[in-house]
């Protein structure tokens, strides 16, 4: 309303200060009069007309956390994951040594098991359900799993960190020795396929889209982790920002963009887009340090960042801004994952964006603009046509 009242205002300080023409001054001191009566009215039904406009549905800024709680007898959970349908994986645990990996779908928690050890953590989901993560096995080695309708498939030793909906997964595995060092590698129909590395002895892939495109990082020649992007059988080296030592690919969406961090000149991490050929620095939110972990089709980018007063926030980056996810509590937090709806998961919580129903079509704000105006017009002729001077019978 304080909008509406605003620009109420602004028409009732623009009409009475427009030009009138020669025949509307023509008419008489009585009729100016009424007149006048023509013009509020004329202000009234345009606000009217206004107000009509603001009443249709418009967008929201406004974003929820939701705390998705615990499983039963454990007292922490992360949140890693989430595919178009809300469906959020990650791990809940007690603080100590016991951890599960979970699946949360509209409210309700699910303990996906182990594979017979005492941890485990569920790393990505994709569209069609099948979730990637680790779990110990008995001996207490971890290893990589893929859960798929209720039943956990042990991929070997190593992490599992996201699967697309082709069922292609993709992490950290021992593709020549069941030890150290690990290499990145990908998944597919029960085999393993070593991707390779950037010059070094090893590396580990952490995300995957749709088009089998993958990345990661490497150990490179200089002896520094190096974010690559791995297709058609050849690793490619992403670079970082100038002057950068380090750098890491976390995730890529379908269109080919990648998400991450590099090492700058200024001695800090900066959270990092690559796209085109080239690699964009996100910014922080105040303070040395930034990571980007996940990145939807429409270019909307997740992370973490340190804010002016040294703590940790999660962040939403869109359109070249950076803003606060909120934490309840104004506590410190964490962004992992980001779906096509804008429903983040991070921590313990899920945010989702506030109603953002379709703007009105331009047809339909014409229209009731239209009828406002029509209304203020006719009512403004009526006015005039009833109180103009009649002529006298004395007059030739």
């Amino acid at each position: 309303m304080r909008g509406l009242q605003s620009l109420a205002f602004d028409i009732n300080c623009f009409i009475p200060n427009t030009s009138e023409s020669s025949v509307y001054h023509a008419i008489g001191p009585l009729s100016r009069v009424m007149s006048r009566m023509g013009t509020t009215l004329t202000i009234a039904l345009l606000a009217l007309a206004v107000a009509a406009l603001m009443a249709l549905p418009h967008a929201s800024a406004a974003i929820t956390a939701r705390d998705l709680g615990t499983l039963p007898g454990y007292t922490s959970s992360e949140a890693l994951g989430i595919n178009a349908a809300g469906q959020v994986v990650g791990t809940s645990s007690d603080m100590e040594s016991q951890s599960r990996p979970f699946l949360w779908d509209d409210g309700v928690m699910t303990n996906l098991g182990t594979l017979g050890g005492s941890r485990g953590t569920a790393h990505g989901i994709s569209n069609t359900g099948l979730i990637v993560g680790e779990s110990e096995d008995a001996t207490h080695t971890m290893h990589a799993f893929v859960w798929e309708d209720g039943a956990m498939t042990d991929l070997g030793p190593g992490v599992a960190f996201a699967v697309n909906d082709q069922g292609q997964a993709v992490g950290c595995g021992y593709p020549t020795s069941p030890a150290p060092p690990c290499h990145a590698v990908l998944w597919q129909a029960g085999r393993m396929t070593d991707l390779g590395t950037l010059g070094g002895h090893s590396g580990s892939a952490y995300g995957i889209n749709n088009a089998g495109q993958v990345v990661g990082s490497s150990l490179a020649p200089d002896g520094f982790m190096h974010a690559f992007l791995w297709q058609n059988g050849t690793m490619t080296d992403l670079g970082g920002l100038p002057g950068y030592q380090f750098s890491v690919a976390w995730d890529i969406n379908d269109r080919g963009q990648v998400v991450g961090s590099s090492y700058g000149d200024d001695g800090t991490t900066h959270a990092v887009l690559w796209e085109n050929g080239g690699v964009r620095d996100l910014g922080n939110l105040g303070g040395r340090a930034a990571t980007a972990f996940g990145i939807n089709g429409a270019g909307q980018v997740v992370g973490i960042s340190f804010s002016a007063d040294g703590r940790m926030r999660p962040f939403l980056w869109q359109d070249g801004v950076m803003t606060v996810l909120p934490t309840p509590g104004d506590t410190v937090g964490a962004a992992s994952d980001i779906n096509e709806a804008r429903q983040v998961v991070g921590g313990r919580y899920l945010y989702t964006p506030g109603s953002t129903p379709d703007a009105p079509p331009v047809a339909v704000a014409f229209s009731v603009a239209a009828v406002g105006l029509a209304g203020a017009t006719f009512a403004s002729y009526h006015a005039r046509r009833s109180f103009r001077p009649h002529k006298s019978p004395n007059r030739r």
